[in-house]
């Protein structure tokens, strides 16, 4: 058996849950039970959710955000998911998320000709209301 989450890692993982856009549902089973928690976010055409446990395991999973409310049994397919430790979990997930375009560092280059930016027009182009 897997020992639950300690008070310190439960608030940390909490924290970094929150920070991530993840919002909670209880997750219950088939007899109305209490299991655990499944936190949720859209993301760039994907659902992602963490399944919590109480022992400190999780389920993460990341699938196609597509929903039909005439079949709201089905959804768009599961791409990745990943089971383990609820810390290692939530780290699969968010540092597949966002993964770096480059491993370089690029600086700031301003625009080539600051003369020609954009101006935004003015209230009376509109003309008198």
């Amino acid at each position: 058996m897997v020992s639950p989450l300690s008070g310190r890692a439960a608030e940390e993982l909490g924290r970094r849950l929150h920070g991530a856009g993840f919002r909670p549902l209880p997750d219950v089973d088939d007899n109305g039970e209490l299991i655990g928690t499944r936190l949720w976010r859209v993301r760039a055409g994907y659902v992602e959710y963490l399944a919590l446990r109480q022992n400190g395991l999780a389920h993460a999973v990341r699938a196609e955000a597509t929903f039909d409310y005439r079949r709201p049994a089905e959804h768009g397919p599961v791409i990745e998911d990943r089971t383990g430790y609820a810390v290692n979990a939530l780290n699969w997930l968010l540092a597949d998320t966002d993964p770096p375009l480059s491993p370089r560092r690029r600086p700031y280059a301003p625009p080539p000709n600051p003369a020609r930016r954009w101006r935004w027009p003015h209230d009376d182009v509109d003309g008198p209301r």
